[in-house]
């Protein structure tokens, strides 16, 4: 009787394992520990037949069997070994990858393994010396190359980590994870148009790497190539539907892009009236109508639906332009409104525009009327692309302000007393000027409405910087938190729209900003509050400077 499996038998379970066809190879391994329990060949191939299956805990008795049977197979140790690795039971994984480097010291396989362990271990320089052993013994070893890259990526390492990524594409420039990885690593460097072709590279070889396409997404932003950025995250999304950072960073990229203003907006059935009937007294036939800033398209459809004979929008954000043009065409107004998407800045007469316009068309307030460089644009616009007779909607704007006292807004923008605690000394972190978030607040009014700064966008060419001081008398008793400032646009002719705090709004895409004091302070009729007013053509400011006694 044989103690020993023969030469045949042993070469055929070896095939099949080497096959990849496990199931048919553990009966056979099965049969040959039962037929010779003391060798140890049948022990090792059941082993790993088993972790292959993925039944890592059962495979760890034959694997010990095996080293027991074959303590100097360096094959065995490292087979138990890893399989303790996998499991998570890492000292007992570096003694096994130790045994079996103590058999082989040349064993190039177990100097990587160990120092994958190493690493898993916390123990970053002694895993480098295990990955430097691996070289030593096996120079093209890629897994050993790249491992050891990144693991002086982690440590800061740039330069070292760069000329081990590109190490491994020297072994292998198809592998497009190391791609992907050297574009990281150039992309922390500050390399950045190198970073981007190495994604580029990495997705060309391989395009449902999804890390590479949402890390070139990202630097896509950087360098302020948003929609691209949008593409790229999407393409991610198709391939793997539930990646959390490519849906966050649409998301914060469109944030950017398009701020939420944009659906009140849309909504904002008082603002879009005052565009509409403004609109509608100035619109003929035969007008050509230039729109700066097009968003979603509604007021050069409301244009081109009251009859003009043609509308021209321009959109300086490409994303928005391109879909303005579709609802254009979802609402079938494609054949008279052109989208253009540039910055007004960039429109010109015999290119752009046929001729110039008979009416300006401006929608690109902000909510302290003065953002989005409406100045320039207008003063731009009516220069070189409005007729000499031509309209401009609207036809004026002012800031207006008033002093503010309690009420809802107030607990918004201050904090005095909460849950019977003092909190008022927070108030010296939270930034003076404020822009709330809602228009549904009630609020006291103290004092009459003040124009600070009006705008005649009809009929002056320029709008220069100005300073001034305002005398607002008080008009009513009461805590007085500040200054609070709102939009007034006189649209055409007798046709108005404000934003008033007085009015409350459940939809506006204007909001208040207030000008919180340092302390409140305890006003009455009678009194005057004056008050220093300043804008640089993009901001406006208001400071108190004193309250006295009229």
């Amino acid at each position: 009787m044989r103690n020993d499996p023969s030469t045949e038998e042993q070469e055929t379970l070896l095939r099949l394992f080497n096959e990849g066809r496990y199931r048919q190879a553990e009966p056979g391994a099965h049969a040959m520990t039962a037929r010779f329990p003391l060798h140890g060949f049948g022990w090792k191939v059941l082993g790993v037949v088993m972790k292959q299956l993925g039944r890592s805990e059962g495979a760890l008795e034959p694997l010990r069997k095996a080293v027991a049977l074959m303590p100097t197979d360096a094959d065995s140790h490292i087979n138990l070994a890893v399989t303790l690795q996998e499991l998570g039971r890492l000292s007992e994984a570096e003694a096994g990858f130790r045994s079996a480097l103590g058999i082989r010291p040349d064993f190039a396989e177990a100097h990587y393994c160990l120092g994958n362990t190493l690493r898993d271990l916390g123990q970053t320089d002694e895993a480098e010396a295990s990955y430097r052993q691996a070289l030593r013994y096996q120079p093209d070893f890629v897994e050993a190359h790249s491992n050891l890259a990144y693991l002086l990526q982690q440590s800061g390492r740039l330069d070292e980590a760069e000329a081990g990524y590109r190490r491994v594409l020297k072994i292998t420039p198809d592998d497009a994870e190391s791609h992907y990885n050297l574009g990281v690593v150039l992309g922390e460097r500050g390399l950045r148009e190198e970073a981007m072709a190495s994604c580029e590279k990495a997705l060309e070889i391989k395009p449902d790497l999804v890390d590479a396409r949402c890390n070139l997404a990202s630097m896509l932003n950087e360098i302020g190539r948003p929609g691209e950025a949008i593409v790229q995250y999407r393409k991610a999304l198709e391939d793997s539907p539930s990646l959390v950072p490519a849906r966050l960073g649409i998301s914060s990229t469109l944030s950017r892009i398009v701020p939420h203003w944009h659906v009140p907006m849309m909504n904002d059935r008082r603002r879009n009236n005052a565009y509409f009937a403004a609109l509608k007294s100035a619109v003929t036939p035969n007008s050509e109508v230039f729109e700066i800033g097009t968003g979603s398209g509604l007021v050069a459809m409301m244009a081109a639906k009251l009859g003009a004979k043609r509308v021209t929008t321009c959109e300086a954000v490409a994303l928005i332009a391109e879909t303005a043009q579709r609802i254009v065409a979802d609402n079938g107004y494609e054949q008279s409104i052109k989208v253009i998407s540039k910055r007004s800045a960039e429109i010109h007469v015999g290119e752009d525009l046929p001729r110039k316009a008979d009416i300006l068309v401006a929608e690109i307030f902000s909510s302290e009327l003065l953002g989005e460089q409406v100045l320039p644009s207008i003063e731009d616009a009516k220069r070189r692309l409005l007729a000499p007779q031509g309209l401009v909607i609207p036809s004026a704007g002012s800031i207006m302000i008033a002093l503010f006292g309690g009420g809802e807004l107030t607990r918004n923008v201050v904090v005095e007393d909460s849950f019977g605690f003092n909190l008022q000394r927070f108030n010296a972190l939270i930034s003076e000027k404020q822009v709330t978030a809602r228009t549904d607040l009630k609020v006291q009014m103290l004092s009459d409405d003040v124009e600070a700064f009006r705008f005649e966008f009809q009929s002056d060419a320029s709008f220069p910087g100005e300073t001034r001081q305002l005398s607002i008398p008080i008009t009513a008793p009461g805590r007085c938190y500040g200054i609070i400032q709102w939009i007034r646009l006189q649209m055409h002719e007798n046709i108005r729209f404000e934003n008033h705090p007085a009015e409350t709004s459940p939809v506006s895409n204007w909001q208040h900003c207030t000008y919180v004091f340092a302390k409140p302070i305890d006003v009455k009729p009678g009194q005057v509050a004056m008050v220093s007013a300043s804008h640089n053509r993009i901001v406006p400011w208001f400071c108190l400077d004193r309250i006295q006694d009229s």
